[in-house]
């Protein structure tokens, strides 16, 4: 599994006067997608190591996550209508305290995309505000979701890639 595929019920209001999706709606269907992928629970066969049911939400303990940067590219307008829109999300590289997450807003079947987008999550004490390291276990929570990154059209390929 490296990927999830969330759908999004469009609300009416969700549509500005220009007849699409707003852009601060679109952060909203990437930050719903984040927190359901962050809220489930992998089956007891999905990794050694993490406990049945375990969810990177429940290995947070007195931690939290904030975000340390977002950017989106829009690819196509979406405009407003009865069915969801669908939202694929995935990790894309863990670093020593964050990681990044990547998402397509997209048809169910990826025939058309109307965004791409990134996340820095960032682990931090809820107490100093600090940045703390992910631990073994939600390391290997987070791999199972890892993808290759997101390619935007506007910034050249990293090198070597």
């Amino acid at each position: 599994m490296s990927s999830l595929l969330i759908p999004i019920q469009m609300r009416f209001g969700d549509i500005d006067s220009y007849g699409h999706v707003n852009n601060v709606t679109m952060l909203q269907y990437l930050e719903d997608a984040r927190v359901r992928l962050m809220s489930r629970a992998l089956p007891e066969d999905a990794a050694a190591g993490i406990p049945e049911g375990a969810s990177f939400r429940s290995l947070l303990g007195e931690r939290q996550t904030v975000i340390g940067r977002q950017e989106i590219e829009y690819t196509e307008q979406l405009l407003y209508r009865p069915g969801p829109v669908f939202v694929r999300v995935w990790v894309s590289s863990v670093g020593g305290s964050s990681f990044v997450l990547d998402y397509a807003v997209q048809e169910e079947d990826g025939s058309c995309v109307y965004a791409v987008a990134q996340t820095a999550v960032v682990q931090i004490d809820r107490g100093t505000g600090r940045p703390v390291r992910l631990d073994g276990t939600q390391r290997e929570l987070l791999g199972q979701w890892v993808d290759a990154p997101t390619r935007f059209a506007r910034r050249p390929a990293p090198a070597g890639a």
